[in-house]
């Protein structure tokens, strides 16, 4: 409402309308009434004509007329009997008086215009408000204030169900798998809820369960009504285009969808465009879309057409009537679309007379939506296929050619993708119409027939085409062919010229692997793709192509030279020779190039001249393993944003930077020779992403290196020889020799995400925690830290995983307690992995007198205790440590991966305020492993009841995850500690559950957990190499008032 308040603007002195446009259901007139009553008092004079389109089909316009000026002039006895009488009389009134009107579902102009007649001119600071599914209205009214009705999100839509069906606001287990199924069709319409929900209301399970199910497949009686005026309202080519998107097109691209239709309507752009004005369907992305309602209601349409016989509908769609009508050969001359997905069928034998008596068939679509074999075989062929056709998609068709009976001559768009044609037909068709070929995956097509005929040939798509070995000479004739794509057409030796086909724009020939001549093409092409071709020379030829845009040779290997003549393609913006590994010499290229990639060639050198791309925004030199020289003029790339230099391993000097670049932002130097930068780093003022991974030899960093103040992610992994440090610097220290460090660290104010994995400190500075955003700290294989300083309170994820020596980790407690007491931090979780950390184990350590992880194990739950009641700002708390006992003050301990716990009483006896939380271990014994990316621990919890019910939850704990693949292993046993503020399932919202549970606490009296490990490896698979040794439970409630809160006994210092 506060946005539609703030687009009429009340209180300013002139004359406003606005539009509230939506489909049916969606709460217009709920919305308008709202802002009526609202600013009403605001005006002399105020009327709301409600439901204008059904007075109308009623024959209440004119009463309806009459009520609204004799309320609005404040005169009883005034009778108009035509809106042209009396037109400067109320123009005279109403110019005088400040009125507030709106104007409800108005569905024509010709409403408007009469309920408006001689009133079009009213006082200053007047409002008009009018309400309507067609947008026109508004706009052939001049009302260019319009707000667009937004469906409720899926929060709203629950709540609101769950209040008509329920009378309550959050749904239990069943109810939410029931509130899922029906807010799948109402999609967010407001009264499409309301009506569901009060038809379940009261009812038992079992007429839910069938009331549910059947709303995918009947509409609703009122939603339809509601719905289906608006498709009566249309003409009858508007209504077939609807009815075609319903059962057709629905998702698909606008353009593509528009092209077809225009072989088929006279004018689909502007159907299209009234189904949108008439919010029927709308575009998401340049797609298609439609409320599953309106859909929903256009099958209704078309099934009514014949309710019993399907054979005898206009349009198909659903798996099992297709099949039926296939397999019988029972197909109808009505039926203008067939939309079959193959995967829902089973194995189908046609006639060859399958397709005979569907003369009017205009859209035929046979797909998989999973997997690629085709279901559907041609044992003895099919004798014909409708003439009528204007688009054919038949994935994996099983014949070697297309009936020969069938003449393409309406045909638009021919897709047969995975074929297993070898030729489309024999000689000349008329092709007059087709716009786009695509044979993708036909992989026995060996030759493409006479084109000359397709003269609006647009697209052509063709890869993987393996056998295909020449194009028809016809192609240079195509002069509306704008993309061609061969990729992967691995026996294609050489192309037709394609110079006379000048709108051609897009040629792709990538991994064409035995191409080895450079293709004749017009000078109006924009972007080729040559990609892993056997080409070895580019003519002088190429200075012709001035519209090119991109050009891409990558792993070009037999390619030796490029001709100067490539400076003179002013227009190249995007050009690529990445792993051609001939290339020796950096080329001499336009200015206005952007994108420049040279990784994996053989250049030694980056010239001065470089500076005149000025440009250019990506540079990409990595893996140039000969690369010993970048120029200094690379300052003067003052566009430049990204800069790979990784893996130049005879790299040892990065350039001086003269001057300072703005736009720099991401800079990777990993795997370089250089053993210093320079000071000149500083003028890197933009740098937010540094990577420095593995500079074995880089000995020092700049003393001025803390300036990089936007710097964001620092990463020195594996920087083994890094021995001097700068003043006022720390978090460049990743894989430092040093064994301690005192420095004053206040530079880096960005900082958030800071790698030191595999350095050889024994302590971190305690100055670490003046970093104020940083939120993660990568410590891995650290082998000689001992402790951990006081960390900053933003820090959200801790792994220092197999640091061998690190024994003193105090700091996590204040880091807790920070993230918990201070109001003003937003959290989302805390994980510290301490993985293989066996310093920390309390077993295994001999001779200690202080428990290390027990102690700050129990102060994290105490802090829990008082925390769990408060709207939280922690959802999850993850801990790793080596370990193989459950900690002792657990409530609930047990051997296995399973736990059956009596619920306490506070569960009967606390408010739902003081609802628990649960807080779970697990030990973990893992056998030796490598190559697993990712640890996660799920938990299943059972409810129980004295009754016999029970409600399920669940939740998932990422506890562990590798970051570059390798051999990083976890020996022995190990602790897991975890905690969620919303233990529920995670298809849901946490928070509905939970409020269930508390106001239902009282029926449950029994709980069972089971854990579950799981271990994910790189390629996806699962892992099954570990066991849940031990699990325990910790229920937490709030303390008692009398008891001293957490929040009294610690205070937050920053």
């Amino acid at each position: 409402m506060e946005q539609v308040i703030s687009l009429i603007q009340v209180g300013f002195p002139d004359v406003r309308r606005l539009g509230i446009w939506g489909m049916g259901g969606t709460g217009k007139t709920t919305l308008a009434e709202a802002v009526f009553h609202h600013i009403s008092n605001g005006f002399q004079s105020c009327y709301f004509l409600a439901n204008v389109r059904e007075s109308e089909e009623h024959g209440r316009l004119f009463q309806l007329r009459q009520e609204f000026l004799s309320t609005i002039m404040e005169d009883g006895n005034l009778n108009i009997s035509t809106p042209t009488i009396g037109a400067g009389f109320l123009k005279d009134r109403l110019s005088r008086k400040m009125v507030l009107i709106v104007c409800d579902d108005v569905s024509n102009l010709s409403q408007f215009e009469f309920l408006f007649k001689g009133i079009n001119q009213l006082c200053p600071g007047s409002r008009v408000i009018v309400t309507t599914r067609n947008k026109q209205v508004l706009i052939q009214n001049d009302i260019d204030r319009i707000y667009e009705m937004e469906k409720l999100d899926e929060g709203e839509s629950l709540q609101l169900f769950c209040q008509r069906a329920f009378k309550s606001n959050y749904p239990t287990r069943y109810r939410l798998e029931l509130s899922k199924m029906v807010l799948s069709v109402a999609d967010g319409n407001p009264l499409a809820i309301k009506v569901f929900g009060s038809s379940l209301y009261g009812k038992e399970k079992t007429y839910q369960e069938s009331t549910v199910k059947k709303l995918k497949q009947v509409p609703n009686p009122d939603i339809h009504k509601l719905l289906i005026c608006s498709f009566d309202a249309l003409d009858c080519e508007e209504k077939d285009i609807f009815l075609d998107i319903a059962c057709f097109f629905k998702g698909e691209n606008r353009d593509y969808v528009t092209r077809i239709m225009d072989a088929c309507y006279v004018s689909a752009h502007s159907g299209i465009e009234n189904l949108i004005d008439r919010s029927l369907i709308y575009v998401s992305q340049n797609q298609l879309a439609m409320h599953d309602l309106l859909q929903q209601m256009g099958w209704n349409v078309v099934c009514k057409e014949s309710p019993l016989e399907p054979k005898r509908r206009s349009r198909l769609w659903i798996s099992n009537d297709i099949y039926d009508v296939l397999i019988e050969n029972t197909g109808a001359k009505t039926l203008k679309s067939m939309l079959l997905d193959m995967s829902r069928i089973s194995e189908l034998e046609l006639k060859p007379e399958a397709f005979v008596k569907m003369r009017k068939l205009k859209f035929l679509k046979f797909y998989h939506s999973c997997g690629t074999n085709s279901k559907i075989l041609l044992p003895h062929g099919l004798l014909s296929l409708p003439d009528e056709l204007r688009y054919l998609c038949w994935e994996g068709y099983p014949s070697k050619t297309l009936p020969t009976k069938f003449h393409p001559r309406n045909l638009v768009e021919l897709d047969m993708s995975f074929s297993h044609v070898e030729k489309l037909w024999e000689g000349k068709q008329d092709l007059v119409n087709l716009k786009v070929m695509t044979l993708n995956h036909s992989e026995n097509l060996v030759k493409i027939a006479d084109l000359s005929s397709a003269t609006n040939l647009e697209t052509m798509n063709l890869v993987n085409c393996t056998k295909l070995l020449e194009l028809p000479s016809s192609l240079q004739h195509l002069e509306k062919l704008t993309r061609l794509n061969l990729r992967m057409c691995k026996n294609l030796r050489f192309l037709p010229s394609l110079y006379k086909a000048t709108s051609l724009t897009t040629l792709i020939l990538s991994d064409c692997s035995i191409l080895f001549s450079f293709p004749e093409v017009s000078s109006n092409l924009r972007e080729l793709h040559l990609e892993g071709t056997t080409i070895e020379q580019v003519p002088s030829s190429m200075e012709s192509l001035s519209q090119l845009v991109l050009l891409s040779m990558e792993d070009c290997v037999r390619l030796n030279n490029f001709p100067t003549a490539i400076c003179s393609l002013r227009s190249l913006e995007v050009f690529s020779l990445n792993g051609s590994p001939n290339i020796t010499t950096f080329p001499e290229i336009s200015g206005n190039i952007t994108e420049l990639n040279l990784g994996g060639t053989a250049i030694e050198e980056v010239p001065s001249s470089i500076e005149c791309l000025s440009n250019l925004r990506v540079l990409n030199l990595s893996c140039c393993r000969r690369l010993k020289i970048v120029s200094t003029s690379v300052h003067k790339l003052k566009s430049l944003k990204t800069f790979y230099l990784h893996d130049c391993s005879r790299l040892e000097i990065f350039p001086e930077i003269l001057d300072t670049m703005e736009r720099l932002r991401f800079l990777d130097l990993s795997g370089t020779a250089l053993k210093e930068l320079s000071s000149s780093m500083e003028n890197l003022i933009g740098l937010v992403e540094l990577r420095l991974n593995n500079c074995e030899n880089l000995a020092c960093l700049p003393d001025n290196f803390y300036k990089l103040k936007s710097l964001k992610f620092l990463s020195l992994y594996g920087c083994s020889n890094l021995v001097t440090w700068p003043d006022n610097l720390f978090s460049a220290i990743g894989g430092a020799s040093l064994t301690e460090m005192q420095r004053d660290l206040h530079g880096l104010s960005s900082l958030e995400n800071l790698d030191l994995s595999g350095s050889n400190l024994e302590n971190l500075p305690t100055s670490i925690k003046q970093l104020p955003r940083l939120k993660q700290l990568i410590l891995r294989k650290c082998k000689r830290l001992k402790s951990l300083p006081e960390l900053p309170p933003s820090l959200k994820h801790l792994d220092a995983h197999d640091c061998t020596s690190l024994e003193e980790v105090s700091s996590i407690k204040k880091l807790f307690e920070q993230a918990v007491l201070c109001k003003d931090r937003p959290y989302g979780f805390l994980e510290w992995i301490f993985s293989n950390c066996f310093q920390l184990d309390q077993k295994a350590v001999r001779n200690t007198r202080t428990p290390k992880l027990q102690m700050l194990f129990g102060h994290m739950v105490t802090l829990l205790k008082d925390y769990h009641q408060e709207f939280p700002k922690i959802n999850m708390v993850i801990t790793c440590v080596p370990g193989s006992e459950i900690p002792e003050w657990f409530d609930f301990k047990s051997s296995g991966s399973s736990i059956n716990i009596q619920l306490p009483s506070e569960w009967y006896y606390n408010s739902s305020k003081n609802f628990p939380t649960f807080v779970v271990s697990t030990v973990v014994s893992f056998q030796e492993y490598s190559g697993v990316r990712e640890i996660r621990i799920r938990c299943k919890c059972r409810l129980k009841s004295r009754n016999g019910d029970c409600h399920d939850l669940s939740c998932s704990f990422l506890t562990w995850r590798e970051r570059i693949p390798g051999s990083e292993l976890i020996g022995s046993d190990h602790l897991f500690l975890l905690y969620k503020t919303c233990f529920c399932d995670d298809d849901a919202e946490g928070g509905w559950l939970v409020e269930t549970l508390a106001s239902n606490k009282g029926m449950y009296n029994e709980a069972w957990f089971k854990f579950y490990p799981l271990l994910i490896n790189w390629d996806g698979s699962e892992n099954i190499c570990c066991e849940v040794k031990h699990c325990g439970v910790h229920i937490s409630f709030a303390k008692e008032e009398a008891e001293v809160q957490p929040s009294k006994r610690f205070k937050y210092q920053s």
